[in-house]
């Protein structure tokens, strides 16, 4: 995986510390789908986002638009693994963060503690 960005969160830090990611610390342009197969517009500005869409889409690159469900190829869902079992909640590419805290309340929902 490859983080196109001047700046990443802490999260994405620790994973490009940890060796699991590699970042290019620049804005994107063009020049970076050359190499790619998926891409992830995952900006906080929705026009940005826009533009890295219809560049993928020019070079036959599989993308998925954070900011829009409408324009994007894969949506992702939250995977709760089980021993015995794999829980999925999708919103339809509408609301990660919500299939984020549902996947979690059905976690501690297996586990036996109090989802409030």
């Amino acid at each position: 995986m490859t983080v196109v960005s001047p700046s990443v969160t802490e999260d994405l830090a620790g994973q490009i510390e940890a060796r699991h990611a590699r970042w290019v610390r620049e804005p994107f342009r063009e020049e970076h789908l050359s190499d790619a197969y998926l891409v992830i517009a995952a900006t906080d500005d929705e026009a940005a986002n826009a533009a890295v869409v219809r560049l993928a889409e020019k070079h036959g690159v599989l993308i998925c638009d954070a900011t829009s469900p409408e324009r994007s190829e894969i949506i992702f869902g939250a995977l709760l693994h089980r021993e015995d079992s794999t829980v999925a909640v999708f919103t339809d590419g509408r609301d990660p963060a919500h299939a984020r805290r549902t996947r979690d309340e059905i976690a501690n929902l297996l586990a036996g503690k109090d989802p409030g």
